[in-house]
Parts: C-alpha cells; structure tokens; sequence
C-alpha cells in the first residue's frame, strides 16, 4: 500500500537520473503546446500549469542524492 500512497512523491528515487526529469518536464510542456495549437486552453492551462510545477520540483528543488549526502 505504501507504493500507492507515494505516486505523487516528486522527490522519489526512481526519478534520480537527470534525462528523465527532463523528459517528464518536456512531454508536460510539449503537451501544453499541443493543446493551445488545437484551441483547448482547459488542458493547455492544465498542462502547463504541471510543467511548471514540475520543472521546479524536478529540476530546481530535487534532491538527487534524498537528503542522505552531505
């Protein structure tokens, strides 16, 4: 159960390496561009608003080594 109360976790281990960061930030962004070029502000605000948010959490505020390093 504890799998299931960690999926929101954005400082997890599983999201050390760099490049995935990165991809999980551009697909977000990417994504928001898509949905202004179709006219759907709804999902473009959505989706840019997680991409925002993420590529602080992700690429800001991460912690790559979780707070175990000096």
């Amino acid at each position: 159960m504890s799998a299931r109360r960690n999926w929101l976790d954005v400082q997890s281990p599983v999201l050390r390496p760099l490049w995935l960061r990165i991809v999980i930030v551009g697909v977000c962004a990417l994504w928001a561009i898509f949905e202004i070029a179709g006219g759907n502000w709804f999902w473009a605000i959505l989706f840019g608003a997680a991409a925002v948010y993420l590529g602080y959490q992700l690429l800001v505020a991460f912690d790559p080594d979780g707070g175990q390093g000096e």
